[in-house]
């Protein structure tokens, strides 16, 4: 779990401070912080095994911009835990841990205003679900699964100004698609008989869209809708037999509440 959270703690360090190097120190601030924090429905699902994880999320949301010598780089970061209930043939749980790391680095190829336009970028994900428990009396017992992946990001902002609705300031949408995904699966806590396994991913994507509502006293809503979806893996030994990923796919629904940047 500790590999890629260094990774995105790298990636947003080593730009910071190429930022700070490139340009001298001054009274400005380095970059420009805009904080959130989120509420979320989320439904994971393997439609293929008849497997579902659902519940709810809190979320907390961090996009540097106009860094300070790197003016068309932007950093975003998200932090997500959840407390959802797991369900399958083998059998269900409740209130199981959910946590989610993600980090973009995106550079602004077509402005149409400062921090306006299509951005495009790398997108890093770490996503952990704790399963381990008895579905089964006695029978069959789950795992923890930890998800790494790495997508191609591209990022549209666009303002708006629309007189029927003069509190709409802007929306956002977000396609990632996948580069590589591994699945780590610790089947040895099912059993001994069971062997760690780690799968690869090569294909999928995610499409998200979210708009922005002007709040009272500087706050911004912004309500967002989240889609991903990723294909069956390759097929590894898992001891017993042979195992794979299925298919999945991942809906969100939220509403976050930002700060105004500073």
């Amino acid at each position: 779990m500790r590999t890629l959270t260094h990774s995105l703690i790298a990636v947003l360090g080593l730009l910071s401070a190429s930022a700070q190097a490139q340009t001298p120190t001054t009274d400005a601030p380095w970059a420009r912080l805009q904080w959130s924090s989120s509420a979320a429905a989320s439904r994971y699902s393997e439609p293929s095994i008849g497997m579902k994880i659902t519940g709810p999320e809190l979320g907390l949301h961090l996009r540097m911009s106009d860094l300070r010598g790197l003016p068309r780089v932007q950093l975003e970061a998200d932090g997500l835990i959840g407390a959802q209930d797991y369900s399958s043939s083998d059998g269900t749980l409740s209130d199981r841990q959910t946590f989610d790391l993600r980090a973009r680095a995106l550079y602004q190829l077509v402005p149409t205003t400062a921090n306006r336009g299509l951005y495009a970028g790398l997108a890093l994900q770490h996503s952990y679900t704790d399963i381990r428990g008895e579905l089964q009396a006695g029978t069959v017992r789950g795992y923890e699964r930890l998800n790494q992946s790495a997508w191609l990001a591209l990022q549209w902002r666009k303002g708006l100004n629309w007189d029927v609705l003069p509190k709409v300031q802007s929306y956002q949408l977000d396609l990632g698609v996948l580069l590589q995904g591994r699945q780590h699966s610790y089947l040895s806590q099912v059993s001994s008989a069971w062997r760690d396994t780690t799968n690869k991913q090569t294909s999928g994507w995610y499409l998200q869209l979210q708009g922005s509502w002007a709040a009272e006293r500087g706050l911004t809503l912004e309500p967002y809708l989240r889609y991903t979806q990723v294909d069956k893996s390759d097929t590894v030994n898992g001891g017993p037999r042979l195992v794979n990923e299925p298919a999945n796919k991942r809906w969100q629904l939220g509403l976050k509440a930002s700060w105004p940047p500073h």
